[in-house]
């Protein structure tokens, strides 16, 4: 988290919310590994004794081989009164492009975003920023000014929000699904598809339903920073905050299979704060009712 210096007027935060999703398609890199371990299949035997198939490398090639398919990236900017706005939505992902465009497309919205801007994420420590520095290694792209602290695994605590880290301690509870935070929350997560389902997506090539999902994702994580936000800034209610967002996603994204949902949790929350205040009202002026009674 930043903070700023204490007679420095306060600088609205800006943040970039950012999720990827990856395939094993590297097959001809796996290769190459085969060749330096000196492997090669024996009936289905483990390179090593007592390795399952599941976690041998030479049997099922581990996350270096994944590339990444597609990605999602959310500029959202603070105003005065403490709202947000979306500043920016942009989804980059196949068919249309390969993993160098899409690097190259995520390193240009960094770029372009407000300065000091703080990278969001749910486990990105764990996957989104190694998973970005080794493919920016392998297509040879340079990570933009006041980026390049990703390339030291991206766990800088000032300049990144990993909710996977945040809701954790710091990874001393266990580590648990974000799903169950959000859940938790009255936050909608997995908003079209399982966790589970998107692997398959990738490897069917249906590519708008990946992508929904990883907007998902972002959109989730999005919601989840408007809550964790009053934690520290109480100009703004969360509530108001996430409908912004809401409505902003909404005209950004009209025709994504989701967008029913999220406009249908909108309604809701206007429903819910209408009942509230109108409740409250009763409470503190009852003579209300009876001179509408009489």
């Amino acid at each position: 988290m930043k903070f700023d210096h204490i007679f420095e007027p306060r600088r609205p935060r800006a943040y970039v919310v950012l999720d990827l999703e990856s395939a094993v398609t590297d097959e001809t890199g796996h290769k190459r590994y085969l060749a330096m371990e000196r492997w090669a299949p024996r009936n289905g035997e483990p390179s090593r004794r007592g390795y399952t198939r599941s976690e041998d490398p030479c049997l099922t090639p581990r996350w270096p081989f994944q590339t990444i398919v597609t990605a999602s990236i959310m500029v959202l900017t603070e105003n005065d009164e403490g709202g947000v706005d979306v500043a920016r939505f942009t989804t980059l992902s196949r068919p249309d492009l390969d993993e160098r465009q899409i690097v190259s497309g995520i390193l240009r919205v960094l770029s372009e975003a407000p300065k000091e801007a703080e990278l969001v994420s749910w486990a990105g420590m764990l996957h989104d920023g190694p998973m970005l520095s080794l493919a920016a290694m392998r297509h040879g792209l340079t990570l933009p000014k006041g980026w390049r602290w990703l390339g030291f695994g991206g766990n800088d605590p000032v300049r990144h929000l990993d909710f996977a880290r945040t809701t954790t301690g710091g990874f001393k509870m266990k580590p648990v699904h974000m799903a169950e935070i959000l859940a938790s929350l009255d936050i909608p997560a997995k908003i079209s598809v399982p966790a589970f389902a998107v692997a398959r997506l990738i490897y069917a090539d249906q590519w708008d339903a990946v992508q929904e999902a990883c907007e998902g994702d972002v959109i989730s994580t999005a919601l989840l920073l408007a809550r964790w936000r009053q934690l520290h800034d109480d100009r703004a209610d969360a509530g108001v905050v996430e409908d912004r967002i809401l409505r902003q996603v909404i005209e950004l994204r009209a025709g994504r299979g989701y967008t029913a949902a999220l406009q249908a949790r909108r309604q809701n929350g206007f429903a819910k704060a209408f009942s509230t205040a109108a409740n409250d009202a009763a409470g503190l002026s009852p003579w209300t009712e009876e001179e509408e009674a009489a």
